[in-house]
């Protein structure tokens, strides 16, 4: 029964895992110990001019996210004008192209795959062509008395169609957690 639970357990815990692929970077002269309260910077975020992003389902769970991250670390949402730090957002899907090659080292030796050109004992390369979309997630926290940029976290993913509307939104609030993972920078 303990070996069953293990092995659920860690099959859970790889079907969770993401792909995310997370940056941040930061004024190393800010003092992040004094940051203690946030704000918004725009009440009505329109994070990008694609319409799979600039929607109400995408802006609602990731400002969310965001909220219910900074929480749990000890940050309070609060007036604009009493924020120590303020909060934009900013997304965007690219068209990506995926080429992958196999070539064959060891076919000059007689090992390879079962095709070959029986005329000059050769074999092709394997190459394949994909194409995919790629989304990323783009965090600033500026500051809002001097207005200089004090953090920038990104994530960046493949984006899947056709996911189910509760996948989504656990997928955004993963992605989002991964990437504020990093503020405050240790």
């Amino acid at each position: 029964m303990l070996r069953m639970c293990s092995l659920i357990l860690i099959l859970l815990i790889f079907a969770g895992c993401s792909t995310i692929q997370v940056k941040n970077n930061y004024n190393p002269k800010t003092d992040f110990s004094r940051l203690k309260t946030y704000s918004w910077l725009h009440d009505k975020d329109q994070p990008s001019e694609n319409v799979r992003i600039n929607n109400d389902l995408v802006k609602s769970t990731v400002r969310s996210s965001v909220e219910e991250t900074l929480n749990t670390k000890g940050f309070v949402k609060t007036g604009r004008d009493k924020a120590d730090f303020l909060i934009t957002w900013f997304g965007a899907i690219e068209q990506k192209i995926r080429k992958e090659s196999i070539d064959h080292f060891y076919a000059p030796y007689g090992y390879g795959t079962l095709y070959r050109d029986p005329y000059w004992n050769s074999q092709p390369n394997i190459a394949s062509v994909t194409e995919f979309e790629k989304g990323t997630l783009v965090f600033d926290f500026l500051d809002p008395a001097a207005h200089t940029l004090l953090w920038r976290g990104s994530g960046s993913d493949e984006v899947i169609e056709g996911r189910p509307e509760a996948e989504v939104k656990r997928n955004l609030k993963e992605s989002v957690e991964k990437i504020l993972a990093g503020f405050p920078p240790n």
